[in-house]
């Protein structure tokens, strides 16, 4: 497991979907990711989506493991509890234009040094608002992943829990990205690599 993420942490350009099942550890995956990029000096952005960053800290802590997050530069979509070095929270998600607004302005607040790197948390979250308009959810993703998650020399992570996230969203990410792996009782299971491992 370490391998692949040493792999993937060590590229600079590419989108990788980490899926995993209510009953898995995806925060083991986010602490080799921060823990990884720390030790070579990088300090990522967390995209956190109702408040999943503050369970993934909790179940590490309970387990016994620390994971230093204070530093780290956040922004928060919905939410309320303040994990890492929150520049700002979204609670409005379904009015796409204002969203944006909202965004693109705490966007502008990432430290340079952490603009290349993302780590995107509780995508599956977004599956609520729009339960009725399919299409909506895929404008707004075609619009956030084309705006906001350029991916010339810049290194994304998105967690996603298949269980709670809809065929249509998990599907429509797959596609998006460059490598999906799926978290395993065994460790890491590749679906999808732009040309083998």
């Amino acid at each position: 497991m370490v391998n692949a993420i040493e792999k993937l942490l060590s590229m600079r350009d590419a989108v990788v979907l980490v899926e995993y099942h209510s009953t898995d550890h995806p925060e083991w995956i986010l602490k080799e990711i921060l823990d990884g990029w720390e030790n070579t000096g990088i300090f990522p952005l967390v995209v956190d989506i109702g408040d999943t960053l503050h369970g993934f800290v909790q179940n590490l802590r309970f387990s016994g493991q620390a994971i230093t997050v204070d530093t780290v530069p956040v922004i928060k979509i919905k939410g309320v509890m303040n994990v890492g070095h929150v520049l700002g929270n979204i609670d409005v998600v379904d009015d796409f234009e204002y969203h944006l607004a909202l965004y693109s302005k705490l966007a502008r607040k990432v430290p340079e040094k952490s603009r290349n790197h993302t780590v995107v948390l509780g995508m599956e979250k977004f599956t609520f608002t729009f339960l009725e308009d399919p299409q909506k959810l895929e404008r707004y993703f075609e619009t956030i992943t084309r705006r906001y998650l350029s991916i010339v020399d810049k290194m994304n992570f998105l967690f996603l829990n298949v269980d709670i996230a809809s065929p249509y969203l998990t599907k429509g990410l797959e596609e998006d990205s460059d490598y999906v792996m799926e978290i395993m009782r065994s460790g890491l299971k590749f679906k999808k690599t732009p040309g083998g491992w």
